[in-house]
């Protein structure tokens, strides 16, 4: 057999040999849904449930990490936060072995979330103050986990250094641009390492306004690959960010920001600290997602990663550097968020 750096699976086959292993409904039909980080497949049922197939990419994460996640999971639910769960199989294991071309594989059933996903076009004061709440019910959920599931931790060396090294590699040939990013690496680096009370804990790590859905005003969260422990402020920083890099206005940037922030401290105290560095986390995750692509260039194809990509992606930075980096945390806020 040749090797396979990733393969599609048969959604056929994934019917007749894995569904069976779970107590469902007669399933009606079971497709390939979506290709991200992993591949997900969607599965309905004759009495109109739903439920996605998660297969795990091989290489992407231990079986270690994926039970971590499924733990967390079923710990959030059990704490009230509206998340989706991992569904047990008929022996009561949550994960299925696949020997696949490129290797061993994983594969996870998930209920489905209620509702649809806000198209960021549609986001307003009032969606971004629910969202704000759900991340905090999430976080207020996840504060009595004892220990630490083996996740990735979420520090500088995960968020900055690893995907500063791999976006400096790739861009050598613009000498400028290197220059600019490890100059701006540094500024980030020490403004966050001065603070050295920032809170941490578990985070979803992919809090930009998706992997969630919302009915009757309610969002449920999905898609936690990205969890592990680490600075809160950089979960919180997600959401701001994605509104950033669609360049959107200042003015609305701030404004979905303010109403997400103000929807969080409705449930959970948001200290002054962690609002501040907020700011410089957005040019972290920002970093974050250019070393991500750069390094699923096998994934999804090289192509697209050129020096037009770089030319936007990179103006996202500068962009943030100019009207943001510069101003205090205060301006997500109405009133300054309760001090220690």
């Amino acid at each position: 057999m040749f090797p396979a750096t990733d393969s599609v699976l048969c959604a056929r086959f994934l019917s007749e040999r894995v569904l069976p292993l779970y107590a469902l409904e007669a399933v009606s039909r079971c497709r390939f849904h979506h290709r991200g980080l992993n591949d997900t497949y969607k599965v309905e049922c004759n009495e109109g449930d739903a439920y996605f197939l998660r297969i795990y990419c091989a290489g992407w994460r231990s079986r270690d990490e994926i039970e971590a996640e499924l733990t967390i999971l079923l710990h959030l639910a059990q704490r009230n936060a509206s998340v989706s769960t991992p569904v047990s199989q008929k022996d009561g294991q949550l994960l299925t072995s696949l020997n696949c071309a490129e290797g061993q594989r994983w594969a996870a059933l998930f209920t489905s979330a209620p509702g649809m996903e806000v198209d960021f076009n549609k986001y307003n004061d009032e969606l971004a103050g629910l969202y704000g709440e759900a991340v905090a019910t999430i976080h207020c959920a996840a504060d009595d986990i004892e220990g630490r599931p083996l996740r990735p931790t979420l520090n500088l060396a995960e968020l900055l250094e690893r995907p500063l090294h791999l976006l400096t590699s790739a861009i050598a040939h613009r000498p400028g641009d290197v220059a600019y990013v490890n100059g701006l690496g540094d500024r980030l680096r020490h403004r966050i390492q001065r603070m050295a009370d920032l809170e941490m804990g578990f985070c979803h790590g992919d809090l930009h306004g998706r992997n969630a859905c919302v009915k009757d005003s309610a969002f449920t969260f999905y898609d936690f690959d990205c969890c592990g422990w680490g600075y809160r402020a950089y979960d919180l920083a997600v959401f701001p960010w994605a509104f950033a890099i669609r360049q959107n206005t200042t003015t609305r940037i701030e404004a979905m920001g303010r109403a997400f922030f103000k929807g969080y401290m409705r449930r959970r105290t948001l200290r002054r600290i962690d609002v501040d560095a907020i700011a410089a986390f957005v040019a972290i995750r920002q970093i974050w997602l250019l070393g991500l692509h750069i390094g699923s260039g096998d994934r999804f194809g090289w192509a697209w990663i050129n020096d037009s990509y770089f030319d936007s992606q990179l103006q996202v930075l500068r962009d943030w550097e100019t009207n943001w980096l510069s101003r205090s945390g205060a301006a997500w806020l109405q009133a300054d968020p309760e001090r220690d």
